[in-house]
């Protein structure tokens, strides 16, 4: 008798593709780097990414609309500051960012 593998109650051996346990031992996960590693949901959120950073690169730091009417008011001497909100921005940003 072959005692390379343990006999199961009843005389049978267990399956190659079985742990003993009744499940099936799983499949070799493809190495990390191999491109089929990744799923299809990964290399679009990839593109996805990628499409962001460049949309990103193309806008300007500044937003010449929303500076230019302010820069002419302070030039101007008439840019004025609403206290009260500008507190309320601060106190709630105090509050909300530890």
């Amino acid at each position: 008798m072959d005692k390379s593998h343990k006999q199961r109650p009843g005389g049978r051996r267990p399956p190659a593709n079985n742990n003993g346990n009744g499940l099936k031992k799983p499949e070799p996960l493809p190495p990390p780097s191999s491109p089929s590693a990744k799923s299809a949901d990964a290399m679009g959120n990839d593109k996805l990414i990628e499409q962001i950073r460049q949309i990103i690169d193309e806008t300007p730091e500044v937003r010449p609309e929303k500076v230019g009417p302010l820069r002419e008011a302070v030039d101007q001497g008439t840019y004025e500051i609403d206290t009260r909100e500008l507190a309320n921005v601060l106190i709630t940003k105090l509050i909300l960012d530890p």
